[in-house]
């Protein structure tokens, strides 16, 4: 498996895969959302013998690396992606990855596992529904 930036021809596979974060409030799946953060340089796939398994988006600012979204289909996959992400980090000189997940998506586990050693859990946070923000720093 290997990680690169998306292209425009992933659209239909990021949808796919992205759909299963969909709420009634927001929809990732949405093609043309797919599309916009596609052309601004913001998505990433895991590719596996020419197939995506996995997405993420990732938003830069001068302070720290906000992982807005992460989906995938196949094992180690996610990891990957993240891993991926603290290289961009590191590279950027930036010092903290963040990001926040619905308490629905059981994924406090799955970061903590990446090494995300802040953890908070707001409740009530999105539409009525507790959200976990967790954070890491990047060395």
């Amino acid at each position: 498996m290997k990680v690169r930036l998306a292209k425009p021809a992933d659209v239909d596979e990021i949808s796919g895969i992205v759909s299963v974060l969909d709420t009634k409030q927001t929809m990732p799946s949405d093609i043309g959302r797919i599309g916009k953060h596609i052309s601004a340089g913001e998505y990433f796939v895991a590719q596996d013998s020419g197939r995506v398994v996995g997405a993420m988006i990732l938003y830069f600012d001068d302070e720290n690396c906000q992982l807005v979204l992460i989906a995938s289909k196949k094992g180690g996959a996610g990891r990957l992606l993240v891993g991926y992400a603290e290289r961009m980090c590191r590279e950027k000189g930036v010092h903290k990855l963040w990001c926040w997940s619905l308490a629905r998506y059981k994924a406090r586990g799955f970061y903590e596992n990446m090494g995300f050693r802040e953890a908070f859990l707001l409740r009530k946070q999105f539409f009525g529904e507790d959200c976990w923000l967790f954070g890491k720093v990047i060395r």
